[in-house]
């Protein structure tokens, strides 16, 4: 029987936080995820994609128009002749999505809500979980555990709080089990140094800590501002310091010993292969919208391995269900991580939008993968009586 695709709903979720989150770029006061809904085999999916356009130059009103533009028939042309469902898996990783929605210019948060939305529909389908695709993707072996590893989520401290804060409010016992903390930047690198002091002074030198500038510091003031967050706090990594893929300035500060993870630099394998070249980078952030799915997000982590990098699996801030489920399953598998980043939906969204719920342990800093089948969530009224066309 020939396959049918049908994309029954495109909406956009821009769900007021209950507090802001703020770094050098931008300040979220809502969320901004685009939803998918479509029905694939006589099996609806849902899926979610976060455009930003600081990140990948796309906007949530761009995203829904390339989505309702899509033509079903030509993915399913793509897809045909996978019958089972390695197969299916197969079929889809060969497939653009980022170029097929964007032509020249690739839109990977798009390509996010399309691909979520047909895993969670293909695994359904099969009665899976959305792990089942990464057992049907030997190419990422080596970057893979055969098992779950439960792994311990990053403190991400935005300018809406200070270290002092955010870390006094958790208890002794869990600052004690924190193994990394991400502080965002602020435009003066001195400011940013004295709040890394902060957090070293409250959580000593056992703990992994890293600056994200987010591409907001000029080229000179992120070569002063590695210098300064090295020498006197102990930086670990500096993450996206100046303007993406300035590969000249990234190769300088990593020349002057401090290592540097690209964020927005680094949306695939092409740019991954760059900083690698230019001796750019030690690490990359990884995130699934802006990777353009699971499956490129995997790619992606093949590639940086195969050159030496090391990788962090990181969130958009407020994303609403698939996306940070399909990334919890890529983070319990995901061999090599130097650290897992899980978001506060808990903190932003205290209404639940999705079944089950969106929850972190923050006493042992965990957050397991929901069960399946598919990315095992589906929207809550909360969320559905909020959305927009």
């Amino acid at each position: 029987m020939k396959p049918t695709l049908d994309v029954l709903d495109v909406r956009t979720a821009q769900v007021p936080l209950h507090r802001p989150f703020a770094h050098a770029r931008h300040a979220h006061a809502r969320s901004g995820s685009v939803l998918l809904t479509l029905r694939w085999d006589g099996v609806t999916g849902w899926g979610e994609g976060a455009p930003r356009p600081y990140v990948t130059g796309e906007t949530v009103a761009g995203t829904v128009q390339a989505l309702r533009a899509l033509d079903p028939s030509a993915l399913v042309a793509l897809l045909d002749g996978a019958a089972d469902f390695p197969g299916a898996v197969a079929a889809l990783a060969a497939v653009d999505l980022p170029r097929l929605l964007g032509g020249l210019r690739p839109l990977p948060a798009a390509a996010a809500a399309l691909e979520t939305a047909l895993l969670d529909a293909l695994c359904r389908r099969h009665g899976l979980p959305v792990a089942a695709v990464l057992d049907a993707c030997p190419w990422a072996a080596d970057v893979l555990t055969t098992e779950n590893v439960p792994r311990a989520v990053s403190e991400v401290v935005d300018l809406s709080r200070t270290p002092t804060e955010q870390l006094s409010a958790l208890s002794s016992a869990a600052r004690a089990r924190l193994t990394h903390v991400k502080l965002k930047a602020l435009p003066d690198p001195e400011e940013t140094a004295a709040r890394a002091l902060q957090v070293r002074g409250l959580l000593g030198p056992s703990v992994r800590l890293s600056v994200d500038a987010n591409g907001g510091w000029p080229p000179d003031v992120a070569e002063r501002g590695a210098r300064l967050l090295r020498e006197r706090a102990a930086l670990d990594w500096l993450e996206e310091p100046t303007a993406p893929r300035d590969w000249a300035t990234l190769r300088r500060i990593q020349q002057g010993g401090t290592p540097v993870m690209l964020d927005e630099s680094a949306m695939d394998p092409t740019d991954v292969a760059w900083a690698a070249a230019t001796g750019a980078a030690s690490l990359v952030n990884l995130r699934i919208s802006k990777c353009g799915g699971l499956l490129p997000t995997l790619r992606t982590a093949v590639r940086a391995r195969e050159l030496g990098l090391r990788v962090q699996l990181g969130v958009q801030v407020g994303e609403i269900g698939p996306l940070w489920s399909i990334g919890r399953t890529l983070a319990a598998r995901l061999g090599d991580v130097v650290a897992v980043e899980a978001g506060r939906q808990d903190a932003w969204f205290p209404t639940p939008l999705t079944d089950p719920p969106y929850a972190v342990d923050r006493q042992h800093h965990t957050a397991p993968p929901p069960a399946g089948p598919g990315h095992g969530l589906r929207p809550t009224t909360a969320l559905t009586t909020q959305l927009t066309d």
